[in-house]
């Protein structure tokens, strides 16, 4: 008790010293309260975004690993023999092999309660009998604008992405309704899907699309009934309840009626498609059951419908189905889990798990985690050159102080409990200190990190602007090319909506504790060096010195 009421007299006797050093202390504190409380709400927010996440995941091809080994097996050949061999690279190796409907069925073993899947497949058909595609001119000949439709897509078809192309899969998934080049390339994408959960980015509440006439198929019946597009509709004068004809790109005389139930309207269907080709084109996408378009496949298989090549040999044209699997998951555990278990399930290391929603969750945490990392950057530099100022003002209050400290020990107080005045002190003047910061820290923790991360957001934004500036892009990226449009990594992440751009709380209890251990840091810190001189002090020394 005597060292406390020492402590406090002499704490009123200095008042301009420790103000100083309650100031220092202000500071620290307060920027430290809002740095731990930035690292807080970033962690918060990461937990209450992952809690919200519906993670869904897809297996595919994994092409670059196999470019790796590929590439690993030629440079050992081409040291071997002295000189590089293209012919070892296996494109049909690299193209990979797409898993069947029955294998992703066998992988849903590894699903766990609450998980589930969805799929969808897609082929491509020509226009037949009065059917013209959206986007025909008018003096086109049918006949000639489905085979300069065929033969221009096939020209125009990326190397490697057919209906066996693990990017099939990804492009599916990241665009529900818009599909990849395929092997038969005509008019029409015509999409089934397995049941109505499979469209729900297209048709719920979030989606563009809406029914306006008739209603949706059946997700269970395998009747071949179809929705179309309302400009598909207009285009050919077609209305609920009449039957369109399509066939088969590459063996015209099979041929498929599909009756119309509903006809959707798709809001953004003018802006985010490329239309150089007329199955690109949005208006001429064509939805229905999977049963029915697996009936239909099935149908092109068994039908006579080969062809023969320019050098006689005879080919199967039946239909290409290019089909997209995708499991949904309750919780990131459980996609894991579901990682780690279908290997043990019988898949291939050819193959790979991966999952888009964790991706943009990552990309929408961005801003976030950098202004994270920012801040404890600032806290630890705030923290060194606080405590330096700290040891350096106690360095000279002590030299001030010297012939007190020889009076109390001369008197017979002990070393070890002037020490522990001088530290009382510190502490009172440091936890007053902390105090008052904490709760200005508290009160200003939210908006300046609110603040803080809308600068970085538009940080990332005017980045991001400035890349589609130099290709010669628009803002908004309609007219960004395939590899650049929406979805794209590059250019997402410099969409605002898709960050997360606001915290609603930041200080709780465990900043306060984190607050707590750093004044009883910058206590120890600021007392360490009174604390050694202390100790070797004499004094008889320091009262014979005094003059």
């Amino acid at each position: 008790m005597y060292i406390l009421k020492n402590a406090c007299k002499s704490i009123t006797r200095n008042k301009l010293r420790n103000i100083l050093i309650g100031v220092i202390v202000l500071i620290i504190s307060i920027s430290a309260c809002v740095s731990l409380s930035i690292r807080e709400a970033a962690q918060a927010a990461k937990e209450d975004t992952m809690s919200g996440l519906q993670v869904t995941g897809s297996i595919s091809f994994d092409r670059q690993k196999a470019m790796e080994e590929m590439k690993e097996k030629a440079e050992k050949a081409a040291s071997s023999s002295g000189s590089g061999d293209k012919s070892k690279f296996d494109f049909d190796v690299l193209q990979g092999s797409s898993l069947t409907l029955s294998d992703y069925m066998k992988y849903t073993k590894a699903l766990k309660s609450g998980d589930g899947y969805y799929y969808s497949g897609a082929i491509s058909l020509n226009a037949a009998g009065k059917l013209t595609p959206y986007g025909t001119s008018e003096d086109e000949d049918d006949d000639s604008s489905s085979s300069k439709s065929d033969s221009s897509n096939q020209g125009m078809m990326p190397p490697g992405m057919n209906g066996n192309s693990d990017s099939s899969n990804s492009q599916q998934s990241a665009f529900p309704g818009r599909q990849p080049f395929q092997v038969n390339q005509g008019d029409f994408t015509v999409t089934g899907y397995s049941s109505y959960s499979a469209m729900l980015s297209m048709f719920g509440s979030d989606g563009s699309y809406k029914i306006t006439k008739g209603k949706m198929f059946d997700e269970e019946s395998d009747a071949l009934e179809c929705i179309i597009s309302n400009e598909l509709a207009d285009y050919n004068s077609l209305k609920v309840g009449d039957t369109i004809k399509l066939s088969n790109p590459e063996y015209e005389k099979e041929t498929y009626k599909l009756k119309i139930v509903g006809i959707y309207k798709n809001s953004e269907s003018s802006s985010q498609e490329d239309n150089r080709f007329k199955m690109n084109d949005p208006a001429n996408n064509i939805y229905m059951n999977y049963n029915a378009l697996s009936k239909i496949i099935s149908k092109s298989e068994k039908a006579d419908n080969k062809t023969t090549d320019s050098d006689g040999e005879e080919t199967s044209a039946a239909l290409s189905e290019n089909l997209a699997f995708t499991y949904t998951f309750k919780s990131v555990d459980n996609y894991n889990a579901f990682a780690k278990k279908v290997y043990k399930l019988g898949l291939s290391d050819d193959y790979k798990v991966s999952s888009t929603d964790l991706q943009q969750y990552e990309d929408s945490l961005l801003p976030l985690n950098t202004l994270s990392n920012t801040a404890l950057w600032f806290f630890l530099i705030v923290l060194a050159v606080g405590g330096v100022i700290l040891i350096t003002l106690n360095i000279f209050n002590l030299r001030e102080r010297k012939y007190e400290v020889g009076v109390l020990t001369a008197i017979g107080m002990k070393k070890a409990k002037v020490a522990l005045q001088f530290v009382t002190e510190i502490f009172i003047v440091t936890f007053i200190a902390l105090i008052i910061g904490t709760s200005i820290g508290s009160a200003v923790s939210v908006p300046v990190t609110n603040t803080l991360l809308q600068n970085q957001i538009q940080s990332s934004q005017s980045s991001g602007d400035s890349i589609k500036a130099n290709f010669g892009l628009s803002k908004d990226g309609d007219n960004a090319p395939p590899s650049f449009g929406p979805g794209s990594s590059m250019f997402s992440q410099s969409k605002a909506q898709n960050y997360v751009d606001s915290v609603n709380s930041a200080t709780n209890l465990f900043v306060v504790c984190e607050l707590m251990l750093v004044g009883l840091f910058l206590t120890i810190l600021a007392s360490l060096a009174a604390l050694i001189s202390i100790m070797r002090y004499e004094p008889l020394k320091i009262l014979s010195n005094r003059s």
